[in-house]
């Protein structure tokens, strides 16, 4: 187009200057987008809760086989202890000491001493090992022990003071 000079007119376009936006969401939309979140997140939450208690319940079967294989091992030390204590009782017995000192004295020259001699003997402490009756007696005594232990208790619990 041209005005009365030669200029060329600028055309104007009636545009506008942002482009007109749809309605953003209806009710509707967003009722669905809650409705989503919130099936989601009970979801998760349901998920968590249950990988909870799996956590917990591996955790307690472990104890448990631990706690089974404790007593395993309990026993099977009570069986070894009892299996040494015969045979260290089987062993003094079978050592006659009047042989011992035959023995000393014929083949190996030695003598008691006599009452005015003072005999002195090192012995190294790791060569020391001391037993009591109660450790090795075994299973047996571990059961009166707990049944002694329990009355008590009850007793305990039951006094008036």
């Amino acid at each position: 187009m041209v005005n009365g000079n030669l200029a060329y007119k600028k055309e104007v376009v009636t545009k506008p200057i942002r482009p007109v936006m749809k309605q953003t969401k209806t009710v509707k939309d967003n009722k669905d987008m809650i409705r989503r979140r919130v099936t989601f997140l009970r979801i998760l939450y349901t998920a968590a809760i249950a990988v909870s208690a799996a956590f917990m319940v591996s955790k307690f079967v472990i104890a448990n086989e631990t706690a089974g294989e404790i007593k395993s091992l309990s026993q099977d030390l009570a069986e070894a202890r009892a299996y040494t204590s015969q045979k260290v009782f089987e062993m003094e017995r079978s050592v006659d000491l009047d042989e011992v000192e035959k023995i000393a004295t014929t083949r190996l020259g030695m003598q008691r001493p006599e009452s005015y001699q003072i005999v002195y003997v090192n012995v190294d402490k790791d060569d020391v090992s001391e037993v009591t009756a109660g450790d090795v007696e075994g299973a047996k005594n571990e059961l009166m022990d707990t049944l002694d232990s329990i009355k008590k208790n009850i007793l305990e619990f039951f006094s008036i003071e």
